[in-house]
């Protein structure tokens, strides 16, 4: 129950991130919302849920975090390469 919640409000974040992105390219640049959807994907990474049972193989957990984690990654390489 807990790793459910865990997972809605990850991909929740996700999602606030993704439109704060794509509210930087419609209304302008600005550096409060950059920070802030870099803050919802970091979030977004640690709150998911990184353990499952091997009964919950479902190919739609892997897809949700597979999606959740790429702009993390994302990110973590940007921040590694500087």
């Amino acid at each position: 129950m807990i790793e459910e919640i865990r997972l809605i409000l990850a991909v929740l974040l996700f999602c606030v991130g993704a439109y704060l992105v794509w509210d930087l390219f419609a209304t302008g640049f600005d550096v409060v919302v950059l920070l802030s959807a870099i803050a919802c994907f970091i979030f977004a990474h640690y709150v998911k849920p990184n353990t499952r049972d091997g009964s919950d193989s479902s190919s739609l957990w892997d897809v949700v975090d597979f999606v959740v984690d790429i702009p993390f990654k994302v990110i973590s390489v940007f921040l590694r390469g500087i």
